[in-house]
């Protein structure tokens, strides 16, 4: 029986408008299959969680992060070894952390005393967490070599949560590109394992699962969980507005030299179109603002509506003002699309490419890509928007519908994921 449900989130910070509406669609859905069960999602700022899930037990990630970070007093020291060598002391170092939790909890605070740090001690996060009775990962795309800092400490919890006899399950994943070959090893180990996988998309996340010993019966193709939010909120009809996003990140291979390549066939195409712009901020986390690229993009056609996002809904609100979206960030392109507003999505890694690619196969012809890698004139730019714009209106009620069909295919995999379990008695 399901009594408590733990919740990994696609961001600790709250500061990700598209990782916080596949929480919120997540813990709704999750509260609807499960009434009586307590619902705990791991967060750095609890306040802000419950700003967002105000019926959910905020868990601190501190003294996960301390966890799950250099384990053993000599981490730093493999990764000056030859790589061979240092991929088995790794390995050997994670089955002693596995099995032996309680020496490296004796590291961890040896670790923090030679360093001068706080000591968090991890038992008592390790103990909630396997406390639980099922383990859900929300949203996020990390398992892939751009976030692999991320995706390793994520399969280390997985793996030991999975050891400890805990069902996982997860929905809205992002998974790939992959190509690292220690990442690869480790995605084998253990997402075979999880009890379903509900994926964003078949194009490519579809055949690595499967190429990874994933067995079809235990994935799901459904879009991404945001989906539903965006959907419920769309308007009655088209917007006027060109909605602009840029993702100025290591990640996303975007530097500050996209601004000039984008801002003056931006201003050319609206004006053909005698439009006006509409800033559309995904994240708002500092290391990689939407707001501050967009209204360096912009400048003074951009009115910046920091103070304005407070929630995914108001920047779904923006969106809803749009006839067409050119967008750098992935969840721009979903919250549009959701609308029935087609998208120009901007690409210039792989890591992107695999996203918006994604898009293409959830909501035909809805999103064009422009590849970045390539060169791509302003003539180019402009064309992409122009035709966005001209079939917005014939393209409205398929991508609606196409919208529709992901929501279903969502809750169906969340109530496939509730048969796998005894009802509770209250519920």
């Amino acid at each position: 029986m399901i009594r408590r449900i733990v919740v990994e989130p696609g961001s600790y910070s709250c500061q990700n408008m598209g990782d916080v509406a596949m929480m919120q669609v997540a813990v709704t859905r999750l509260q609807e299959l499960w009434p009586s069960a307590d619902i705990e999602v791991l967060t750095s700022c609890p306040e802000q969680l419950l700003r967002f899930c105000p019926s959910v037990t905020p868990f601190s990630v501190e003294s996960r992060n301390v966890w799950l970070s250099g384990r053993s007093l000599i981490s730093g020291v493999f990764q000056k070894m030859p790589s061979e060598t240092s991929i088995l002391l790794h390995r050997l170092e994670r089955q002693l952390w596995l099995r032996f939790p309680g020496v490296t909890e004796i590291e961890v605070c040896l670790k923090a005393a030679i360093l001068r740090r706080p000591k968090l001690s991890p038992s008592g996060f390790r103990k909630r967490l396997v406390g639980a009775d099922l383990l859900v990962l929300s949203g996020a795309g990390v398992t892939n070599d751009a976030f692999a800092d991320q995706a390793y400490p994520l399969l280390d919890e997985m793996e030991f949560v999975l050891r400890a006899g805990i069902p996982v399950v997860a929905f809205g994943r992002g998974i790939g590109p992959i190509a690292n070959p220690a990442l690869l090893a480790r995605v084998r180990d253990v997402f075979p394992r999880l009890k379903l996988i509900g994926l964003r998309e078949a194009h490519t996340g579809l055949p690595l699962l499967e190429s990874l010993g994933v067995t079809r019966d235990r994935i799901c193709v459904t879009g991404d969980d945001a989906i539903e939010l965006a959907f419920r909120r769309r308007p009655s009809s088209l917007g006027k507005g060109i909605g602009v996003n840029l993702r100025v990140a290591d990640y996303a291979e975007m530097g500050s030299e996209m601004i000039g390549k984008l801002r003056e066939p931006l201003r050319l195409a609206a004006r053909k179109l005698n439009s006006a712009f509409i800033p559309i901020p995904i994240s708002l986390n500092k290391a990689d603002s939407d707001l501050v690229s967009i209204e360096s993009l912009l400048g003074r056609e951009s009115s910046s509506p920091q103070k304005a996002i407070k929630s995914p809904e108001d920047v779904i609100r923006l969106v809803a003002g749009c006839r067409v979206v050119v967008t750098g960030s992935y969840h721009g392109g979903v919250f549009a699309l959701a609308q029935g507003i087609p998208v120009v999505g901007l690409v210039r890694s792989p890591y992107y490419e695999q996203k918006f690619s994604g898009l293409q196969e959830q909501f035909p012809r809805g999103c064009q890509i422009l590849d970045f890698r390539q060169h791509v004139t302003s003539d180019e730019i402009q064309a992409a928007i122009c035709n966005a714009w001209d079939s917005a209106e014939p393209l409205r009620e398929p991508l609606l519908a196409a919208a529709a069909r992901q929501v279903k295919l969502g809750s169906a995999a969340y109530q496939a994921a509730r048969n796998l379990f005894p009802l509770n008695p209250a519920d």
